[in-house]
């Protein structure tokens, strides 16, 4: 990946079964911590929840806007067991 103006970054988010609402999310430095952070997010959302991990690169300006440059995991709480779990994309 094209390191952007901080170097590599993840991106990381939830979407909920829910569509009134939004699921948590964030941006790190370190991929293993944008994978770490979904699996824990997605262990704290209702059953159904599903979440990803992009890379992403920061396009600066007056206007900042973030640039996805590839798929890192998917992740799922599964509807019937609760269980968590995050894979690699291929």
């Amino acid at each position: 990946m094209a390191g952007g103006m901080g170097g590599d970054l993840y991106s990381w988010d939830v979407r909920c079964r829910d569509a009134r609402r939004a699921g948590p999310g964030g941006i790190s430095a370190d991929r293993q911590r944008a994978v770490d952070a979904l699996t824990e997010a997605l262990s704290g959302e209702r059953t159904g929840a599903s979440g990803a991990v992009w890379a992403v690169r920061l396009k600066p300006g007056r206007h900042p806007e973030y640039f996805y440059d590839g798929l890192i995991a998917n992740g799922v709480r599964d509807p019937r067991s609760g269980a968590v779990t995050v894979e690699a994309a291929r």
